[in-house]
């Protein structure tokens, strides 16, 4: 849990420092996303942004749109891989909600514990992607699941923020054009990366202190 706060304190920092270009890119994502299809890249665009933010590296507003067109095809898997898997959950949920029995109860309740557990993974992926020497879509999945099996309550309270966090945007209409998706980019990759570090991966890094 702690490792989760810390992030989301770094986060703050990352985007009041890199507030102009984080805001335009933020911008550029909610325009992008009434397009459904370039909803996933931009997604993506995001991402990489926010990876390079994290990383304590020069950026610029290019990088979103690099991060969109490297990822373009990668992003519309995972996102063809949420809907099916979205599909298969919520498919079984109403079957097993068909009977009366207590039986049917207890598994309707593991397909809404499988579908918390692969939301909570979902926080992970691009991150993984992009910390990966061989961005593998299904390597990242793996790693992503690594992750959030290694420190569970870690992955619940990323996936708790980040709900708390889209609430507040929605409700509020400014942050939600203005700095969510920066937002919950920043955090993903923050976490991550201390995550990285706490299992040894990666070194430690004085840009991870803060």
């Amino acid at each position: 849990m702690k490792i989760v706060f810390q992030a989301f304190w770094a986060a703050c920092k990352d985007f009041y420092e890199e507030m102009f270009i984080l805001v335009g890119a933020n911008l550029l994502w909610v325009l992008l996303a009434i397009p459904v299809i370039t909803l996933p890249p931009a997604t993506a665009g995001m991402y990489y942004l926010t990876n390079q933010v994290a990383h304590r590296k020069a950026v610029h507003l290019r990088m979103f749109f690099a991060g969109f067109k490297k990822y373009f095809v990668k992003s519309w898997l995972l996102a063809l891989l949420n809907l099916l898997v979205i599909v298969v959950l919520w498919v079984n949920y109403r079957f097993y909600g068909g009977f009366a029995a207590q039986w049917a109860t207890m598994a309707q309740g593991l397909f809404v514990g499988l579908w918390v557990l692969w939301s909570a993974i979902q926080a992970y992926v691009f991150p993984m992607l992009l910390e990966q020497q061989e961005p593998r879509l299904l390597l990242a999945l793996r790693n992503a699941a690594f992750l959030a099996f290694a420190s569970p309550i870690a992955a619940l309270v990323l996936g708790a923020v980040t709900l708390l966090l889209t609430a507040l945007s929605v409700g509020l209409a400014f942050p939600f054009a203005f700095a969510l998706m920066a937002m919950i980019g920043l955090l993903a990759n923050e976490v991550v990366l201390r995550q990285l570090v706490q299992l040894g991966v990666r070194q430690a890094e004085e840009e991870l202190k803060g």
